[in-house]
């Protein structure tokens, strides 16, 4: 370059920037804006983000070590800290946490910078030093009275996302119960259904026994046989649901292939139903305690938040700002300057106006479905209460049957003990008795069934296990 005739300097080059600058003096960049742009990029780096600041808080959770044979109460208590179907709802809870903490940053106002150095600085015959730099410190629109009430309005929030995940985790619970209900249910049916598998084979073997001496025909035999292959195809299908819903368990705790699952079916009804008594649980109580009554109460009493932020458009915003004369502009002043300013729409449309109109139409709506809920509710508590005395009846008359069908062997049985009744009849008789223990288990199966709903409605189900107050900070 130097061969050329040209040799480089800070003139030439900052002409070829701006020809029509003419000379211009460069300065070094002050040392504010420097170190301010400096600390801002050193706090992009190092600021927590959540995912790095929930791994710094919350080291890995321990597994959950399941106790063998679990009892019902083991279960939810594993389930509580690990299933995946109250994930959803309970992260719910800790973004609208996030959202409060938002609200109560509305309460300072937010700050926003610009800053501009000038490496050519125009000539300006008024200003024998002007600034290369420019620094403006401003706020964007500030109410303190809307932060207020946004606040108000994101704890309601929360409250309504809390409400919403006790509600999940009483849907699961009340899943979890009739799983075990079942469970001890299908145990009971599975031993029965042995007992006539076993029959069905004496029955099998007598009929066997009778053709070879001529006195009944095969087809008495066939259908001897065919008796046996349905009682054990009924007892593999038994066996068959008891895996399905066991499955089903392991799934809703979240367990690992590797973790055993044993369960603690003795006294399967006590451990599911507890000391509940359907007679003592009135219809006003589940109403104030039903999750769904008192969301709808919850966004109702959200909407007259959102009616008075809507009035408070009205409101004019506080802006602030402090900065340095841009050197750029005309003014020859020198010198850090502050300013207050308001800001507010003049005319929209009448937005705001219909706004308010529309929120107070919308806490209408709200109002009218907190009362059709609570109506539902109501009726859903009549059918659950009409189910529970149709399944006791059932039950009783089911009971009654099976202790008929017992007393009916043994007269079947001394009969054919003593030589004066067929061996045919005592197998019928024994028969008839296991399928009316049949049809007793499976009643009572509803019965509980129906006393688990009520308990579910009530809210004692969950609130046995788990309260509001476990999720509030």
């Amino acid at each position: 370059m130097a061969e050329m005739g040209w040799t480089p300097n800070k003139e030439n080059f900052f002409r070829m920037l701006s020809p029509k600058a003419g000379p211009a003096r460069v300065k070094p960049l002050p040392g504010f804006p420097c170190m301010f742009l400096c600390l801002c990029f050193f706090l992009l780096l190092v600021w927590p983000t959540p995912a790095r600041s929930a791994a710094a808080r919350s080291p890995a959770a321990p597994p959950i070590l399941l106790k063998q044979p679990a009892s019902f109460n083991d279960c939810v208590r594993v389930a509580l800290r690990q299933s995946p179907f109250f994930t959803k709802s309970s992260l719910e809870i800790e973004v609208r946490r996030l959202d409060e903490a938002d609200s109560r940053s509305d309460f300072f106002p937010g700050v926003n910078v610009t800053t501009r150095y000038y490496p050519s600085q125009p000539n300006n015959p008024n200003v024998s030093d002007p600034l290369d730099y420019y620094v403006a410190f401003y706020t964007g629109d500030y109410n303190p009275l809307v932060a207020y009430f946004s606040l108000k309005a994101r704890k309601m929030i929360t409250q309504i996302a809390t409400l919403a995940h006790l509600k999940v985790i009483s849907t699961g619970l009340k899943r979890l119960g009739k799983a075990f209900l079942q469970l001890d249910s299908m145990e009971r049916l599975a031993q029965l259904q042995k007992s006539l598998a076993e029959i069905a084979q004496e029955k099998l073997r007598y009929a066997r026994e009778r053709q070879k001496l001529g006195e009944i025909p095969p087809m008495e035999v066939d259908i001897a046989s065919q008796e046996e292959v349905v009682a054990k195809a009924e007892r593999e299908a038994v066996i068959a649901s008891q895996s399905q819903i066991r499955e089903a368990i392991r799934n809703f705790l979240d367990l690992k292939p590797d973790q055993p699952l044993r369960l603690d079916l003795q006294q399967t009804r006590h451990q599911v139903l507890g000391d509940f008594d359907p007679a003592r649980a009135n219809l006003e109580e589940v109403r104030d305690r039903d999750f769904e009554v008192r969301i709808k109460q919850l966004t109702q009493k959200l909407q007259t938040y959102n009616v008075t932020l809507a009035k408070m458009k009205f409101l004019p915003n506080l802006n602030f700002a402090l900065q340095t004369p841009d050197p750029v502009s005309s003014t020859i002043n020198r010198g850090t300057f502050f300013s207050v300013g308001l800001s507010f729409p003049i005319f929209d449309g009448f937005k705001r106006v219909r706004d308010i109109k529309r929120q107070n139409t919308i806490l209408k709506q709200y109002a009218s479905e907190e009362e059709v809920k609570s109506k539902e509710i109501s009726q859903e508590w009549r059918e659950a209460e009409e189910k529970l005395k149709t399944t006791g009846t059932t039950l009783k008359v089911a009971q009654a049957q099976a202790e008929l069908a017992h007393l009916k062997e043994r007269q079947a049985e001394t009969l054919y003990r003593r030589g004066e009744g067929d061996f045919s009849l005592f197998m019928a008789a024994r028969q008839a008795r296991v399928k009316a223990q049949k049809e007793a288990i499976g009643a009572t199966l509803e019965y509980d069934l129906a006393v688990l709903e009520l308990r579910y409605l009530s809210g004692d189900l969950v609130y046995n296990y788990v309260h509001e107050k476990q999720f509030q900070e």
